[in-house]
């Protein structure tokens, strides 16, 4: 009798082991996340792919996913009717959707073919329609914390930050067309400083962050395929480089930098010291876009030295 009942304390003791083994996978998976940009373009046949992009990745499961920027082509109306279709799609990410603007929705507005209107009053429309409060876009929203709820920043609700699995990830408003900077000797650019200055601020305040926590990496989100040459006085993302390259230097872990802007993907290693040598502990991966409408697939493996596996997700018939 004891040797039977001592045969089901075991039986017992192991189908409890491989029932919460079983049970709790995800707190041995690996974070995913897949990132997008540029992305519906050409309309409204790209609507249709847009939607079958969604439903792909929706099926992949990733924790969340990141849209980089240019919600439109340049080249078609920036209207109310068009911002809300688009938040409208976002909200069919089964998981949640990080959103950072790109130029085509805002600075390129002032286009004809765009509708004529005024760049800064479409980017004030962006801020309250995506931006209202701290929950990101998707059916299953996760919490952000906006720079503008630091104090003399509050009209940034744009840049975001959160933490996952040792992570840090940040949100930067920085956009392609020189980031705005306009180069007539007769304009202002007060939209620029003032924003160049909040993202200065929000790039280091993510550097803060990580090294605080201890983060094994930093991945950073922005839409403007940077101009590394910081030494031309005319190049809008000259400040935000300069910045960027000494915290990657300072920080000396893994930074990934996920942007869009020129449509192919692409992974390199673009960042230089004052050497002019490659500075290794910093990858830039652009994301498809216009006709080509796919995702970037991420996987951060702590394991490996460069702690993000990096691979296209390519989304069949698109």
């Amino acid at each position: 009798m004891n040797d039977r009942f001592g045969f089901i304390l075991i039986i017992a003791v192991l189908i409890i082991a491989v029932c919460l083994s079983a049970c709790t996978p995800s707190e041995n998976q690996p974070l995913t996340f897949m990132a997008i940009g540029d992305m519906p373009y050409h309309l409204p046949e790209d609507f249709e792919r847009f939607e079958h992009l969604i439903q792909t990745i929706n099926s992949a499961s990733p924790d969340f996913s990141l849209h980089v920027g240019d919600i439109k082509s340049g080249g078609t109306p920036c209207s109310d009717e068009y911002y809300s279709t688009i938040q409208g799609y976002f909200e069919q990410f089964e998981q949640p959707l990080i959103y950072t603007p790109g130029d085509n929705e805002w600075t390129d507005c002032h286009r004809e073919a765009c509708g004529g209107f005024d760049p800064e009053e479409r980017l004030d429309k962006l801020r309250q329609l995506f931006y209202a409060t701290d929950q990101s876009q998707g059916k299953n929203p996760m919490r952000l914390e906006r720079q503008n709820s630091w104090q003399g920043f509050e009209k940034f609700p744009e840049n975001a930050r959160w933490q996952e699995a040792g992570i840090t990830f940040g949100t930067l408003h920085v956009v392609g067309s020189n980031n705005n900077l306009k180069l007539d000797s007769t304009a202002l650019n007060d939209e620029f400083y003032e924003r160049e200055l909040a993202n200065n601020f929000w790039l280091t305040q993510l550097f803060e962050q990580a090294r605080e926590t201890e983060s094994l990496g930093i991945v950073l989100v922005l839409h403007a395929g940077l101009d590394y040459q910081t030494g031309n006085e005319r190049n809008g993302h000259a400040s935000f480089v300069q910045v960027l390259r000494k915290q990657v230097l300072d920080f000396g872990k893994p930074v990934l930098l996920l942007y869009g802007d020129h449509h192919r993907y692409q992974v390199d290693q673009p960042l230089r010291d004052h050497t002019g040598q490659t500075i290794t502990n910093f990858t830039a991966v652009q994301v498809f876009g216009d006709r080509d409408m796919h995702a970037v697939r991420i996987q951060v493996s702590p394991e490996n030295p460069n702690l993000f596996l990096i691979d296209p997700f390519y989304i069949a018939g698109n």
